[in-house]
């Protein structure tokens, strides 16, 4: 099997999911109690910074990784010099 790289946005939604599927399932088990008014709003907070963290990541891959700080692949004098 080919080995792929991490999609941290699909991992970090798909917890979010899960983890309010077993909330729900508590509250038809044992009464556990969910106010939907929290979950909403903080699944919405989790996606965006899944959607954050995804973009990062794919920033920090295109630059060149860790190794590379960002904003020192490419100059406008580099791009430029050549004309």
């Amino acid at each position: 099997m080919r080995r792929h790289e991490t999609d941290f946005t699909s991992l970090i939604a798909g917890l979010l999911f899960a983890g309010i599927a077993i909330a729900y399932l508590l509250h038809l088990a044992v009464g556990f109690t969910i106010d939907p008014e929290l979950v909403v709003p903080a699944l919405l907070i989790g996606l965006g910074v899944a959607g954050l963290a995804g973009s990062l990541v794919a920033v920090r891959r295109r630059n060149g990784g860790p190794g590379q700080p960002l904003g020192e692949t490419e100059t406008f004098e580099d791009d430029h010099a050549s004309r």
